[in-house]
């Protein structure tokens, strides 16, 4: 694992360091040999400018596309957007002059091919975009962003967008409410894909109602491992938030995949002191877990848990939403209209939104509380 500091978007600076960062991982010649296809992953939600903090940097994507081509791999670039297809994506993301200037080729996540997880059940079998399986070498490109379902956006998570298209609210209408379930699907994927090295783009986060409307934060910094695991936990901790509030991190622990406690993870570069955040804005909390009989929970899960909330006054009415609701509890007339007892609070409304216009509210009892 490793932090380097990084204060602006400027060219060189980010080059600087990501190059210091893989560097103290051995450098790219560690992860990529000649000849070797590469595939970034970065996250691309919406087409969005890079200044929104939805995306991530196409700055911090260059300069690991630079390093991965000076080692000699063939560089390419996919993922799949929740809201637009990737070809609409990139220039709106500022990625399509680098990448023309690169000779970057843009993979779409259409194809999927099934893949063994070796658990029972449900998430016996996931069926994941082939291009992330194909590459040689893929590189996990996050943005440090928060997330209303998944508290975090970072590098576990990021790889949900190796899943194809559709498939997302599949898994969605699977999880429901389960939001355990779903961080134990979200393991799954990350353990599939398995990407060699995880670059995060910290120095403009996300914070409070992300992963699409939240405040952009700076922070300034790069975060590189080749854990994704290991790399949420250092991030949590950098921000002063327990890890174990992320279901992804509770996962990796019940499972035994990945570096879960700190004390294991060896840490290179700048000290988590000298970068650490104590007044990040999260996420609000999403979920009721307490040892109650099933009835109970229902009632309070009513009075006690967030749910997405449509800003009137900022809605356009275009329908988003309705299209991306994988239970059909929105329905739309002069105005958009939420059926919270439909709603399974995956909060997929509130992450594609394009306009902002669609928060999370918090519920009775956790305001009382709060």
């Amino acid at each position: 694992m490793a932090v380097e500091r990084c204060d602006s978007y400027e060219r060189d600076a980010v080059a600087e360091a990501v190059r210091k960062c893989v560097g103290h991982l051995g450098g790219m010649a560690n992860f990529v040999k000649p000849g070797q296809s590469v595939l970034l992953k970065p996250n691309l939600l919406r087409g969005a400018p890079p200044e929104k903090a939805v995306v991530t940097h196409p700055e911090v994507v260059r300069a690991v596309a630079l390093l991965a081509g000076e080692a000699g791999g063939k560089v390419s670039l996919g993922d799949s957007p929740s809201i637009q297809q990737l070809a609409a994506t990139l220039p709106k993301s500022g990625y399509a002059g680098f990448m023309r200037e690169m000779e970057i080729k843009a993979q779409p996540f259409e194809d999927v091919r099934e893949v063994a997880t070796g658990l029972e059940g449900p998430l016996r079998n996931i069926e994941v975009g082939t291009p992330p399986l194909d590459a040689d070498v893929l590189i996990n490109l996050p943005k440090l962003k928060t997330h209303a379902q998944m508290y975090m956006t970072l590098a576990v998570k990021n790889l949900f967008g190796c899943i194809a298209g559709k498939r997302k609210l599949g898994w969605h209408l699977k999880a429901g409410r389960n939001y355990e379930y779903f961080g134990r699907m979200l393991l799954q994927v990350a353990k599939a894909v398995s990407p060699a090295l995880t670059v995060v783009d910290g120095v403009l986060a996300m914070e409070g109602n992300g992963p699409n409307s939240g405040a952009p934060r700076e922070i300034g910094v790069i975060v590189a491992g080749t854990d994704c695991v290991a790399v949420d936990a250092v991030i949590c901790a950098m921000l002063s938030i327990d890890p174990n509030v992320l279901y992804t991190h509770r996962a990796a622990r019940e499972q035994g995949w990945g570096v879960t406690a700190l004390d294991e993870i060896e840490l290179k570069g700048v000290a988590l002191d000298e970068v650490r955040v104590d007044d990040f804005a999260p996420a609000r909390k999403n979920d009721l877990i307490l040892p109650l009989p099933a009835f109970a929970k229902r009632l309070l899960r009513r009075l006690f848990t967030s749910r997405p909330h449509v800003d009137a006054q900022a809605c356009r009415l275009c329908g988003e939403c309705m299209r991306v609701c994988p239970v059909e509890a929105i329905s739309m007339d002069k105005r958009v209209k939420i059926d919270y007892d439909k709603c399974i609070r995956c909060f997929c409304c509130q992450e594609t939104c394009p306009h902002g216009a669609i928060g999370v509210k918090e519920g009775l009892l956790a305001r009382m509380l709060g």
